[in-house]
């Protein structure tokens, strides 16, 4: 009589989410390698700068026009980049929204960020026409409507400035805190919230990266890529409207020369974010992730020169430009490796 031998079952491929510490750890980096960079540079200014999260030096940071202002104009500038296209004149329409706003600040704060908002509207509106009705390429646009604005600008401000009373509505808002938190942060952070839905959990946002991924196959499906085309830079400019007029309440004057190359770093925060230059894959919380990096490092900069450590303005051009650097590259290592990871299938 033959006797049978019982084999041991084959072992079940580990879950995804097996795995000792430092490789969930490091899963985690991988798929967001910019808030992990983020929490680490949070973790050593800690240790390093223990003194760096005073109140005062909090409530600058929360309420920096590098956070709220570029924040406003990054995530703009994510739906417009998903969508394949690009965006320069983010900067040109927050200054003149800033100058609108200061020239209607005698109407009250409610008329000033409705001018501001509807300059945005229609600048984005024109841009979006040209582009998605036209087929006129984004970056030339775009480059042209920032030109536009920057002369549109001082002729509004007869060369010169256009100040506001620091009693003035907008300008108070912008000041008022809860708690430590200011007020035009919660502001931001309900946008960003919403922005981010609008992106994750609507139609809307599959549809901008549908056509931003492969305009011709969405297109076939029944997309009208052209609307989404307007639509996205419609948002991106009522955004930059927005932040211009807080540009105004926080700097209490509307001034032509603001917001220098603005538009390059809202850019830098949406690709630090790893949306896709080429369109059909971003985030916009991974782009708020971005910003924050962008603005905590601003405020380390000021933070030591208040320490008395002088490092002048071109120097610190260089080490904010070295370090968006840095971090490009240590996302595109990250990403790299996690796609060429092998992957264990079930059986």
């Amino acid at each position: 009589m033959s006797t049978s031998q019982t084999l041991p079952a084959p072992a079940a491929p580990a879950p995804a989410g097996a795995g000792g510490p430092a490789r969930r750890a490091w899963r985690a980096v991988t798929s967001r390698p910019t808030t992990a960079i983020l929490a680490g540079v949070l973790a050593l200014v800690a240790v390093a700068m223990p003194q760096f999260y005073n109140p005062y030096n909090v409530v600058a940071m929360l309420g920096s026009q590098d956070l709220v202002c570029i924040g406003l104009m990054a995530i703009g500038a994510t739906f417009v980049i998903s969508a394949g296209e690009m965006d320069l004149s983010l900067a040109g329409v927050c200054v003149a929204s800033s100058i609108v706003a200061g020239l209607l600040a005698p109407q009250g704060g409610l008329v000033a960020v409705a001018g501001a908002v509807g300059l945005g509207l229609v600048a984005g509106l024109v841009n979006g026409l040209l582009v998605g009705r036209l087929g006129l390429p984004s970056f030339i646009v775009t480059l042209a409507m920032l030109m536009a604005l920057r002369g549109l600008s001082l002729i509004m401000a007869g060369n010169g400035r256009v100040p506001v009373d620091r009693g003035f509505g907008l300008v108070t808002f912008y000041n008022t805190r809860v708690g430590l938190v200011p007020l035009v942060f919660v502001v931001f952070a309900l946008i960003a919230v919403l922005a981010s839905l609008a992106y994750t959990r609507t139609s809307f946002g599959t549809h901008v990266l549908a056509v931003g991924g492969d305009r011709r196959s969405a297109e076939m499906m029944g997309l009208r890529s052209g609307r989404i085309q307007i639509a996205v830079f419609v948002v991106s400019g009522a955004l930059s409207g927005l932040a211009g007029a807080f540009l105004l309440a926080k700097t209490t004057t509307g001034n032509p020369l603001e917001a220098q190359g603005w538009e390059l770093t809202a850019i830098a925060a949406v690709v630090l974010g790893g949306t896709l230059l080429s369109g059909g894959r971003g985030s916009v919380s991974a782009t708020i992730s971005g910003v924050a990096l962008l603005a905590i490092v601003f405020q380390i900069l000021n933070y030591v020169n208040g320490m008395g450590l002088e490092i002048n303005t071109y120097l610190q051009n260089v080490i904010r430009g070295l370090f968006i650097l840095a971090v490009v590259v240590i996302q595109a290592i990250a990403l790299r490796r996690r796609s060429s990871a092998p992957r264990v299938r079930a059986a």
